[in-house]
């Protein structure tokens, strides 16, 4: 009954004060009581979704970031300390799942415009498709000719992708042995594979 006091009193001011209202929330959250924190909820919902929406330009989405920032606070609760405005505190988490949220959509945004603007690839044709497994037998069949240490650095460097100082530590020799080694490796696979 008390919450849906706070809450109709924040709805009917909407312009009042309430960190007179929500410290105290905080420090029952601080201490656990999940009581406190729909408490919490119900007095500043409204306001945070309001907000949250207003950056973001969709209600839908706003309640989600509130609802996490809500979580956040819960997952918080014991490092929180009472420190300036509880209040600013939760527009804080609220303002930073906003940005984090615009970043993310941003990126969803690009990807998608690339997806609609990306070549639809062509199936390979059968010729393609020898053409491409007699130069993958080629490269295979260099690959396993060449002397066991030279293969070891041609496959740490060139297929999993490791440093030549990486490379070098892998196998206990020096990196300027592991660069002749790679150099000679690749050499010989371009050869093998040019003259198939």
């Amino acid at each position: 009954m008390r919450s849906l006091h706070l809450m109709r009193d924040a709805d009917d001011n909407p312009g009042t004060d309430l960190a007179h209202q929500v410290e105290p929330l905080m420090l029952s959250i601080k201490g656990g009581s999940s009581t406190a924190l729909g408490q919490l909820m119900d007095l500043c919902w409204p306001e945070l979704v309001r907000y949250a929406a207003r950056q973001l330009q969709d209600v839908e989405i706003a309640r989600d970031v509130v609802q996490e920032a809500f979580i956040q606070v819960w997952e918080r609760r014991r490092s929180w300390r009472p420190r300036g405005s509880a209040r600013a505190y939760l527009y804080r988490i609220v303002r930073h799942l906003v940005i984090d949220e615009k970043r993310r959509s941003g990126v969803r945004r690009r990807w998608m415009e690339r997806q609609e603007t990306a070549d639809v690839p062509h199936p390979a044709t059968p010729a393609e498709v020898l053409d491409a497994r007699i130069l993958a037998d080629a490269f295979e069949a260099a690959v396993a000719s060449l002397p066991e240490r030279r293969r070891e650095v041609f496959e740490l460097v060139f297929q999993r992708g490791l440093t030549h100082a990486e490379a070098a530590a892998v196998m206990g020799i020096s990196v300027p042995t592991v660069a002749n080694q790679m150099s000679a490796a690749l050499r010989a696979v371009r050869q093998a594979v040019k003259e198939d």
